[in-house]
């Protein structure tokens, strides 16, 4: 087969802008590229569910995906994210009371919710709250673990002063729902795992030299990505310094290529990566990176300060 001659079928099936496809061809990330032709293809809205099954993927995967489409500013996915697929259904509130009524365990749940969010519930939150345990169908125990998770995390960001709408608890009923977290062993567990993450986090925060200030929404992704990637503190600080020494200032895209590759090689920790990161050397034949003395000094800072810390 002669290469030079291979061309597409139908080139003008679908009309990719040149951005678009500059960015897709700069980030050179294969799943990212494919998700954005089924967003073409299928009028541009994300539907996890049936993207997962139209690509062969699952939905967790979609949704990472995404949100490296969204860091390329090519997908927009507003401020929460999307939406499954079926929504729960819309109750009439006579039968919200009337369930209420009728079913102890919906009405304890309705007494433990209201104390938890220190206020009545209101006849939308009722249907909300009832969605929850009718049509997601998690346990009243699991559903209390929700709440108060969703009221911690709402009053250490904006403050117990201001009222937390009951849209926050519904959205994060779908995380955990996806996550088939439906025992109340499940959800402490995944609360650990919350709290474990929370606190790398700032430990990563903190190496990062970012104080006084809260993370932004997309720097917050891009540490989340790293964690679930396994990496830790020391080693992120070294792929800062190394963005910083390289751009003059902290890129978190590029600094995200630098932790990416070394994660496509196996290397998450500073050890691995001081014996592991590989370059070709002028014969052509690949050999280990050894760092000049101002790294070594400033690989040894990091650790210092890391220590500190």
């Amino acid at each position: 087969m002669d290469d030079a001659k291979l061309k597409l079928n139908s080139p003008r099936l679908l009309a990719v802008p040149q951005r678009d496809a500059d960015r897709l061809l700069e980030a050179g990330d294969g799943d990212a590229a494919l998700l954005y032709l089924y967003l073409v293809r299928n009028g541009g809205v994300l539907d996890p569910d049936r993207a997962a099954e139209a690509l062969r993927l699952s939905r967790q995967a979609v949704r990472a995906i995404a949100l490296r489409l969204e860091r390329m500013g090519l997908l927009d996915a507003g401020e929460d994210e999307p939406r499954p697929a079926r929504d729960i259904p819309e109750y009439r509130a006579a039968d919200v009371v009337r369930r209420s009524q009728s079913d102890p365990a919906f009405r304890d749940l309705v007494k433990d919710a209201q104390a938890a969010l220190g206020r009545p519930l209101s006849s939308t939150d009722l249907k909300k709250l009832f969605g929850i345990y009718d049509d997601l169908a998690l346990p009243p125990e699991v559903i209390m673990l929700l709440v108060h998770h969703c009221r911690e995390e709402h009053d250490e960001r904006y403050g117990a002063s201001r009222p937390l709408g009951f849209a926050a608890i519904e959205k994060e009923a779908y995380v955990w729902f996806d996550r088939e977290i439906v025992t109340y062993e499940q959800a402490e567990a995944w609360l650990d795992e919350l709290a474990r993450r929370k606190s790398l986090t700032g430990r990563i925060q903190q190496a990062l030299g970012i104080r006084g200030r809260d993370l932004t929404a997309t720097e917050r992704r891009y540490i989340t990505d790293w964690i679930e990637l396994g990496f830790g503190p020391e080693a992120l600080a070294l792929a800062a310094d190394r963005t910083v020494t390289n751009t003059g200032s902290l890129k978190w895209k590029y600094m995200d290529s630098i932790v990416r590759s070394w994660h496509g090689k196996g290397l998450h920790t500073v050890e691995e990566i001081d014996r592991g990161d590989r370059k070709p050397d002028r014969t052509g034949s690949v050999a280990a990176v050894q760092p000049d003395a101002r790294e070594l000094e400033r690989m040894k800072k990091l650790r210092e300060k890391l220590n500190k810390g």
